[in-house]
């Protein structure tokens, strides 16, 4: 038995209207298998929901908001969310039993959609399917969306990730959004996934046209940055690819990128990768592997000097120098490498 169909079996004697809703829906739509599902069930108090998700063995993850956590699967009661302060917490959250009330309170029309897990019947209040075939990203409502500002950074994320536009209302609404009030905690979970996606340009594109560059980086583009970029994430190897091409090209501080993203280690760790110069030399690459194997570098760089490097034997092994002179470590290995006859691994061209 599937986990839903033990779910419709689970609150069949309680209530008969049990939706799948928000992202899931819309990946089914697209014929995308979703890794995580939410269910809304209506019918039912907040008390009588409690006791059955302690039978269900759920785990609750903020009681004042009736979420519960089950295998893969959100449960959760319908509810309203009012804004009361600032800051992604400080909403009033009120239970309802009415979907569309309910589905007002997600962000874009393709994610408000309703699917009941018994009858199959679909609920589209918003003009959400038409929007999934459209491949647009539209807000639903200027009111609520306004009160949550990672909104913007989900609309970048998503059309990083599926390819789509975002509608020009929703442009606009999404640069007249402060983003001061972001913790740095979601701010990073909205660019993992960008990070991570199949359509990079995409993502950049919106990183500057909804104004996410210049408001938490205080970056602009001219036409040639912006060409030569986009050219560069048609492809997206691996997950520091973005910022590795962004910092270089735009000359930007490590650190302040680093600590505007809250990134974790790894890509701290990518991101600062030497840059590839217009020609990579063999004593280039032996002074690269010096600290680290050259995976990551040949990676970033779509695959640069991958050959030699294998050949090498430095894809993920760091270069041991022959005759290192314990008195002056640093200048031996220096004295070592320059005395290496010296070939151009990697000739002048564009990428």
């Amino acid at each position: 038995m599937s986990d839903i169909e033990f779910l419709k079996e689970f609150f069949s004697s309680y209530t008969k209207r049990v939706y799948l809703v928000g992202g899931c829906v819309r990946d089914e739509i697209l014929g995308i298998e979703p890794k995580e599902y939410d269910v809304e069930v209506y019918d039912l108090t907040p008390q009588s929901f409690d006791k059955l998700m302690k039978k269900l063995g759920a785990k609750g993850v903020g009681k004042s908001f009736f979420v519960y956590k089950w295998k893969n699967f959100d449960i959760a009661l319908p509810r309203r969310e009012t804004k009361i302060a600032k800051g992604h917490k400080g909403f009033e959250v009120e239970a309802v039993n009415d979907e569309k009330i309910a589905s007002k309170r997600r962000d874009f029309t393709m994610n408000a959609l309703m699917k009941n897990i018994y009858s199959g019947e679909l609920l589209d209040f918003w003009g959400g399917i038409e929007d999934i075939k459209n491949k647009t990203i539209r807000h639903i409502n200027d009111k609520t969306f306004m009160e949550d500002s990672l909104r913007v950074l989900r609309a970048m994320q998503f059309a990083s990730r599926l390819k789509f536009k975002v509608a020009c209302e929703t442009v606009r609404l999404c640069r007249s959004v402060d983003l001061d009030d972001l913790s740095r905690e979601r701010i990073y979970m909205e660019f993992e996934k960008m990070f991570n996606s199949n359509y990079l340009y995409y993502g950049f594109y919106y990183f500057i046209v909804l104004g996410i560059a210049k408001k938490l980086l205080d970056l602009d583009f001219n036409k040639r940055e912006f060409f030569y970029l986009s050219k560069l994430y048609k492809y997206n190897p691996t997950e520091g690819y973005f910022l590795y091409h962004l910092i270089y090209c735009k000359h930007l501080n490590h650190k302040k990128t680093i600590d505007v993203l809250n990134l974790p280690n790894r890509l701290k760790r990518e991101i600062k990768t030497k840059k590839r110069p217009h020609i990579v030399t063999n004593r280039f690459l032996y002074g690269l592997a010096l600290k680290n194997g050259l995976k990551t570098f040949s990676v970033l760089n779509l695959n640069c000097c991958e050959g030699w490097i294998k050949k090498e034997g430095l894809w993920n092994k760091k270069y041991r120098p022959n005759n290192i002179d314990p008195k002056n470590p640093r200048q031996s290995i220096i004295e070592e490498i320059r005395n290496i006859e010296k070939i151009t691994v990697f000739p002048t061209r564009s990428v």
